[in-house]
This record gives C-alpha cells, structure tokens and sequence, in this order.
C-alpha cells in the first residue's frame, strides 16, 4: 500500500512526457501544413499573378512570413491594390483568410473586404484552398476593386 503513490507518479509523469511528445509533433506537423500552403499555393499564385501583371506594367511586390503573406499591385508607382492572406488555427484546425485593401479618394489604402478565399472546396481549410482558387479569388477582388465606374 505505501508504494502506491509512487507507481502512481511514475506513471503521471510517463503520461505527461508522452503527451508533452505528442504535442511538439502535432504543432511540427502543423507548422509543416502551413509552410507547404504558403510555399505551394499562396506564393505560387501570387508568383504567377505577378508575371502577368509585370506584362501589363505593373509595379509588384510580395512580401511574407510564417502565416501571412501579401501581394501588393502598383500603377504608375501608385498602390492601388493589396491582397493578403492569413492563417490561423481554429478548433484544431489550420484556417486561410484573407484581406483586401484599396486606395481610398486621397490614395490611401484601407481595408476593403476580409473574410473567406473563394474555393471550389467551399471550405477555410488550407487543405481544401488551392492556388488556382486564390488567383480565381485574387482577380475577382481586384476586378471589383479597379473597375472603372461608368
């Protein structure tokens, strides 16, 4: 009987340790989730966009970190659309959103639209989320955001 607590924090510590171990790979498999999202669709497509619109002389810079990243589109050294995309983790799992900001009547750019990438998954997940859905939702956006009112 006097042993008991012993066997009984041996075996609390064992568990602790295992899920200590579990964790760190859990957040190392997401981390690696996130870094093939950014590098494999997010930056991909924005990669591409940014040949194109080079070709229509534009002026473009993209700029990332870990769980962001944006594409910022110039015209005539003016900003004149920003596109971004975040990612978070909700519930256990790995989201993608993003953020548009366009040039208000001084030139200044504000946020515009926040909220769900468009994708044939329907789904915020960024293992449903390919490259072709951000172009597709990317030029949506700016269509709607550089349309000249008639």
């Amino acid at each position: 009987m006097m042993n008991d607590w012993k066997d009984d924090l041996e075996i609390y510590l064992k568990e602790q340790k295992k899920t200590k171990r579990e964790l760190k790979q859990k957040k190392e498999e997401m981390q690696q989730s996130v870094k093939l999202f950014m590098q494999g669709e997010v930056l991909t497509a924005f990669d591409e966009l940014k040949k194109e619109f080079k070709k229509h002389k534009r002026e473009v810079e993209i700029d990332n970190k870990k769980d962001w990243a944006a594409i910022l589109i110039k015209k005539n050294k003016h900003k004149e659309f920003v596109y971004e995309i975040n990612i978070n983790m909700d519930d256990g799992k790995l989201l993608a959103s993003k953020s548009v900001y366009l040039p208000n009547d001084k030139g200044k750019l504000k946020l515009g639209v926040e909220g769900k990438i468009r994708a044939n998954a329907n789904s915020m997940q960024i293992a449903r989320i390919t490259k072709d859905d951000i172009i597709a939702d990317f030029l949506e956006a700016y269509k709607s955001a550089t349309r000249i009112k008639t």
